[in-house]
């Protein structure tokens, strides 16, 4: 039997299927920023050349992406305590020092990389061939209390995508609440509309992350609702997909608020990874086994592509110069992409097998002794094989 083909539900199978969406999504994550990030010369305006390399670029949505992370998060942490006898203190903490153990590490790796890359490529910031907030994080002061900052997630000029990490440690630090208040029946639908309303207020700090608790909160909406619903016809989630990616090609000429695209995009995130919790069988190539291991390398991959990438254009702005980079809006961010790809990817392996794999077993161990405490009925260990991939045979 192929190791794709799927014949029944179980939570190994979503456990699988999710890791391998959180793979595909960050290499999502990775050609976005690729294309983004970099202020090539393009066609003009309105030009064939233009619109459909437009359509082609707007496929890798980041944001869209990162949205999708925000929820799957919520889900596979749901999944995680949702067999739970008694959330008390104990498992509470278990659940704590579990995410520290996965969370910390990386974040720790990826200061040191981001670090290098800030002092490596700050000299092109001042040519301004890349986007505003690039430009500026190159610009920022490399510093002690910046970089201890840096390290407990709460600064994040040195790599751009731990924004969303910092999110990660808000939410997982109120996912305890979050789980309580959507697994009651009575309070999930006034706490979600609660969210909704708080993500929609005017003048919140956005380092605050609080347009992402509904992401967190539908995703850990999932689990808990019955079998039999939201099975979405597969035309629902095909829509919903390509609303992720392109509505903000679509609405762009509008200049709508940040905030009406997250909305739209965790609504369709909690739409395809509903479909696929539900309905599994329908994405089997989702239980794949390369997949499934890139996916186990996603959380690598997310925080270090962009440090890798900044060096890699240093480098080739060393040895072909700018201007055979920046007029070649096509054929660079292919190269870019390769070459990003290929040695992120091959960084992360090693990360992923010496680094994140032994403390994560350490922090799961740890976690799941405190947790049980006094013969406390605790979850199955799906938390962590959700998020970083089914344990290997090491």
């Amino acid at each position: 039997m192929p190791s794709w083909q799927v014949t029944a539900d179980d939570p190994k199978l979503h456990n699988r299927q999710l890791t391998s969406l959180r793979g595909v999504a960050c290499l999502v994550v990775l050609v976005g920023h690729v294309i983004q990030v970099i202020d090539y010369r393009l066609p003009s305006p309105g030009s064939f050349q233009r619109i459909s390399r437009e359509i082609v670029t707007s496929a890798f949505n980041a944001e869209g992406a990162v949205l999708l992370f925000f929820v799957l998060s919520g889900c596979v942490l749901a999944m995680s305590l949702r067999n739970v006898t008694i959330l008390n203190g104990r498992v509470i903490l278990g659940f704590y020092i579990k995410r520290v153990f996965r969370l910390y590490p990386l974040i720790w790796l990826a200061t040191g990389f981001s670090v290098f890359s800030v002092i490596t490529a700050r000299h092109l910031a001042q040519d301004g061939i890349f986007i505003p907030w690039l430009a500026r994080n190159l610009h920022a002061q490399v510093s002690l209390p910046h970089i201890l900052a840096s390290l407990a997630g709460v600064w994040t000029k040195y790599d751009g995508p731990m924004w969303s990490l910092r999110v990660e440690l808000i939410y997982s630090a109120l996912f305890p609440i979050i789980y309580l208040m959507v697994k009651n029946q009575k309070s999930r639908g006034w706490f979600i509309g609660a969210l909704l309303i708080i993500a929609l207020l005017p003048g919140v700090p956005s380092q605050l992350g609080t347009a992402f608790g509904l992401s967190f909160a539908l995703g850990a909406l999932i689990p808990m609702l019955p079998r039999n619903a939201g099975r979405f016809d597969a035309g629902i989630a095909f829509a919903a997909l390509l609303i992720l990616l392109y509505n903000r090609l679509l609405l762009g000429a509008f200049h709508p608020p940040e905030i009406v695209y997250d909305i739209i995009e965790t609504s369709a995130s909690f739409i395809i990874v509903r479909d696929i919790y539900v309905r599994g069988h329908r994405y089997a190539f989702l239980a794949a086994r390369y997949l499934a291991r890139l996916g186990e390398l996603s959380f690598s991959i997310y925080l270090l592509h962009l440090p890798i990438l900044l060096l890699i254009f240093t480098a080739l702005e060393h040895y072909v110069g700018l201007p055979m980079l920046l007029d070649h809006p096509n054929l660079t961010p292919l190269a870019l992409t390769l070459l990003t790809g290929t040695v992120t990817i091959s960084i992360s392996a090693l990360t992923y097998r010496f680094m994140e794999l032994p403390l994560h077993n350490v922090g799961r161990g740890l976690g799941t002794r405190i947790a049980r405490g006094r013969a406390v009925a605790v979850e199955r260990i799906i938390l962590d094989e959700s998020i970083a991939g089914p344990r290997p045979n090491i």
